[in-house]
């Protein structure tokens, strides 16, 4: 499975930049049905848009994220993802431009693969993320962003331990660069 990430990261970032988006990321809170707290911090980079219209864009990026617990075992993963990203946009532009995203189906390697009570069946898992976003005007571009949403890690039950690990409120912030 790590070859197969491998190929298709090199395969993805041999591809021209257009997007050029660098983002931090931190957040946390409660795990549903348990009992722990995870927190977060990471930084994503998109790399690549795919402009439909000027109301759909997708993007590819890759992520590191540090998944961290305050359960009393296994408290700390990383994982590496690579992630489509569809922005929906508004009809009516503003003070900058609003929208709501989807990140689904991130293959993802997570270095561990249990956080807390929370246990999946292997390595392999994907990276999921929703939320609202904006793109704020900066020295008269759409240069900064501002999301917050909600993360999540799984295998999609491919595989028979799926409990999946979340973060609730992840808070991304970052700039075209």
């Amino acid at each position: 499975m790590k070859w197969v990430l491998a190929v298709v990261s090199t395969i993805l970032l041999a591809q021209p930049v257009t997007a050029d988006e660098l983002l931090v990321s931190f957040g946390g809170g409660p795990q549903p049905e348990s009992s722990q707290n995870n927190k977060t911090y990471g930084i994503d980079y998109s790399f690549k848009t795919f402009e439909k219209s000027y109301r759909q864009h997708i993007d590819i990026g890759v992520s590191y994220t540090e998944l961290t617990t305050d359960a009393d075992e296994n408290k700390r993963i990383r994982a590496f993802s690579i992630y489509p990203q569809l922005n929906l946009y508004p009809r009516q532009r503003s003070w900058g431009q609003p929208y709501f995203f989807v990140r689904a189906l991130g293959p993802s390697y997570i270095s561990s693969n249990q956080l807390g009570n929370r246990r999946q069946d292997n390595n392999f898992s994907f990276q999921a993320q929703v939320g609202y976003a904006a793109r704020i005007n900066w020295r008269g571009k759409e240069d900064l962003v501002l999301m917050v949403s909600w993360k999540h890690f799984s295998n999609a039950n491919l595989f028979s331990d799926n409990d999946g690990i979340d973060v609730p409120f992840v808070i991304n912030l970052g700039m075209k660069i």
